[in-house]
């Protein structure tokens, strides 16, 4: 499929058609959409935690090329314009990827630069937790909701922070990156250090905890979604560990409650597959936690786009860009 680039950025329209790409360790997605988060084709692959950049990046192209030839052969148009949403630390100017903990040999790897000049296209890219949150504003459970947070749990806790309708990254866009706080001086790690609220909060970090806690049950850390199917089972035993995760949790959400005052947090993955079973026990800890300020709490939601939301993710940088462009 022969790209035709886009001159500037003011080019696009509702019928620009979008390469999106969400780029982390367990796993990548590469999608065919466009500006309204319509999505014509996916394909996914297996993670690339253990590829230094040269070779994931060749294993990237090689897949989105087969989802190009598929697109090719339905007689869609070529793309104009690419989208990534990739875990973090990233340097958004740059388009450089620094490390994330589930893309450890990622060092300084400049993800945007390559793709732009293997596909002779411009490249959007947005921090992971960032695209899921603005996945969730244009489309999901915080559709025109001006100030919220969405809490992403896989692979990391990180917090997409949206002010006033716009994503805020920080001075070195780091902002959200709350998976490193130090809940305790031991404990599950996760993909961070142990005892941080990665540790306690994601899903290996929830898996993990249960093996801490429940040796007997889980001689070895389970699945990540076998833990979440024995808490929605009513094992008690998992739903004593996701009291703790809420714990911890609660208390760190309230940093950002109390400093950022959003209307929505929203969760992801895997909190919207346990439900009411995860934010029940999250309502308690931040309660429990918040004391008389609690009436200044915001709504609690779980991911409505569910399994779409990585797809529609991978388009968010984009999106974000031309919507930005039409308000101003």
């Amino acid at each position: 499929m022969v790209s035709r680039p886009l001159n500037t950025q003011g080019d696009m329209g509702t019928a620009t058609k979008i390469l999106g790409m969400n780029i982390s360790g367990q796993k990548t997605i590469a999608v065919y959409g466009d500006l309204n988060g319509l999505i014509y084709e996916r394909a996914q692959m297996e993670g690339l935690s253990g590829q230094s950049f040269p070779e994931a990046f060749d294993s990237l192209c090689d897949h989105a090329d087969k989802l190009l030839k598929v697109c090719r052969a339905q007689g869609l148009s070529s793309p104009e314009v690419i989208s990534l949403a990739v875990s973090g630390p990233v340097d958004l100017n740059r388009g450089i990827v620094m490390a994330p903990p589930d893309l450890p040999k990622w060092d300084e790897a400049p993800l945007k630069g390559r793709l732009s000049v293997r596909y002779n296209l411009p490249v959007f890219i947005e921090q992971r937790s960032n695209a899921s949150a603005l996945a969730e504003m244009y489309f999901g459970a915080g559709a025109s909701v001006q100030d919220q947070i969405f809490l992403d749990l896989e692979p990391v806790v990180a917090a997409g922070i949206i002010k006033n309708g716009r994503i805020y990254h920080g001075a070195n866009d780091a902002a959200g990156e709350i998976g490193f706080m130090r809940m305790m001086s031991t404990g599950p790690a996760g993909l961070g250090s142990p005892g941080s609220l990665t540790g306690f909060a994601s899903g290996l970090g929830m898996a993990e905890l249960a093996h801490l806690r429940f040796p007997a049950i889980w001689s070895t850390p389970p699945l990540p979604y076998a833990f979440v199917r024995a808490v929605n089972d009513g094992q008690d035993e998992a739903r004593q560990v996701l009291a703790e995760t809420a714990d911890h949790l609660g208390k760190a959400l309230l940093w950002l409650i109390f400093t950022l005052d959003p209307e929505l947090v929203i969760f992801g993955h895997p909190a919207d597959l346990l439900g009411e079973n995860f934010l029940s026990p999250l309502r308690d800890a931040v309660l429990r936690h918040g004391g008389a300020d609690a009436r200044l709490l915001p709504r609690l939601a779980l991911s409505k786009l569910a399994a779409k939301l990585d797809d529609i993710a991978a388009l968010a940088a984009v999106i974000d860009a031309y919507k930005k462009r039409t308000r101003e």
